[in-house]
């Protein structure tokens, strides 16, 4: 007596040779097959996937005017204070003014599309410039390289999902690099302040030379530096009033009106300084000829550059 042959999974798959209908049973494998590479490119290509690699097609749908009138309120503030901000960034990196402002908004364009954080800065920031300072020394050629292979790497590690590689950076090490990356900026920032020339490569050499020639300060560049501080603090201090806010029953009407005033003029401080500041120094050159305090000059002395800013900022 012949045992009966017991059929596994794998040989049943599989029909006889002689099997009449095994160019069915090959057509429903490969059919199962095709439903296979379907499903998986459904997970792969679909709506959550869209939005999260195209984060506009999430938010846009839900725009509204609420939205649209922050979002003015909060472009007008940030435009007016990114560009004395964007001089200071490329005076860091020893570059010419006009690359920190092509920087400062060229990247918003693309950010705008593929940008998934709203509080993530999408232009220059002091520790890149800083660094771009070290490495570069103000040639902007090896600028515009550096920058170029930066973002070539950024992309590589976006496409590969290394993002996890910050973890293993311990927390006192990423607040002792900032902290050191703040005193130096400060440094650096302190001989404009005085309108003094420093020299010397390192942090302790610079605040020598700072000591050295301190005795050299013009006037009116530290008074101007130092008011536009205080006018900045107190701003700040000034949106935190709440009139009303112990009053039974919660803040009257003409009390919120005043506490959404004090708010807007808080948030538009450093416009109100750059607005203030600039149109003092335009009078005084119209009407003088000159300006009591130093001026970053012309932004565009050489249509040379320009190209460079553009490639550089990219």
């Amino acid at each position: 007596m012949i045992p009966r042959r017991k059929h596994n999974a794998s040989s049943a798959s599989l029909p006889p040779p002689d099997d009449k209908h095994a160019s069915n049973d090959y057509i429903l494998s490969d059919g199962a097959s095709g439903e296979g590479w379907r499903a998986a490119l459904r997970r792969r290509f679909n709506r959550k996937t869209l939005h999260k690699r195209v984060p506009i097609t999430a938010w846009l749908p839900q725009y509204n005017a609420e939205k649209a009138l922050g979002d003015l309120i909060a472009g007008v503030t940030v435009g007016l204070t990114v560009i004395p901000q964007s001089l200071a960034y490329s005076n860091i990196a020893g570059l010419p003014p006009q690359h920190g402002l092509y920087g400062s908004f060229l990247g918003c364009f693309i950010y705008i599309v593929l940008g998934g954080c709203r509080a993530v800065p999408a232009g220059p920031t002091a520790i890149a410039s800083l660094l771009t300072w070290q490495v570069a020394g103000g040639v902007v050629e090896k600028a515009v390289l550096l920058n170029f292979l930066t973002g070539l790497v950024e992309l590589l590690m976006g496409v590969l999902g290394l993002g996890f590689l910050v973890n293993f950076v311990s927390g006192p090490v990423s607040s002792g690099f900032t902290s050191a990356v703040a005193l130096m900026i400060a440094t650096s920032q302190v001989k404009d302040l005085f309108a003094i020339s420093v020299t010397g490569g390192t942090f302790l050499q610079q605040w020598i030379s700072i000591f050295r020639n301190l005795h050299g300060a013009a006037l009116w560049d530290p008074v101007l530096g130092f008011s536009c501080i205080a006018l900045l603090l107190g701003l700040r201090k000034i949106g935190m009033i709440q009139l009303g806010a112990k009053r039974e029953g919660g803040p009257s009407t003409r009390q919120k009106v005043a506490n959404k005033c004090l708010w807007l003029l808080a948030t538009c401080r450093n416009a109100i300084v750059v607005v203030a500041t600039g149109s003092l120094g335009a009078w005084f050159v119209t009407a003088y000829g000159a300006s009591p305090v130093r001026l970053m000059g012309s932004c565009f002395s050489s249509s040379s550059s320009c190209s460079s800013s553009v490639l550089f900022a990219m």
